[in-house]
């Protein structure tokens, strides 16, 4: 039995600006609620068929499929990594709370 296929987006990173970057309709947008989702396997690989484009364009780098649920109608990661990616909060301390945490 063929496993079910999970909807997807494609990730990667900007080469100019290094943060994360989904492939939207048109561009690579910075929001995965305007990322362009794959319901398919033939979608999967449209997207990725993009996302080596892009790279060899040198727009990206390291694109790759992400796993998203679709509950409340927009895209969201499966996988924790990929949600703190997403949330883009930073995971470490900076600016002035960096410095009380080294004076701590």
């Amino acid at each position: 039995m063929a496993k079910a296929f999970i909807p997807s987006v494609l990730a990667a990173n900007d080469l100019v600006e290094g943060d994360s970057v989904y492939l939207g309709t048109d561009t690579w947008v910075r929001e995965i609620a305007r990322a362009a989702v794959a319901t398919t396997p033939a979608e999967a690989e449209a997207l990725a068929a993009r996302g080596v484009a892009a790279e060899r364009a040198n727009l990206v780098v390291g694109a790759y499929a992400v796993e998203v649920n679709l509950a409340g109608g927009t895209p969201w990661p499966i996988a924790r990594r990929e949600q703190i990616k997403a949330s883009r909060a930073t995971t470490i301390p900076v600016g002035p709370a960096a410095l009380l945490d080294v004076a701590a």
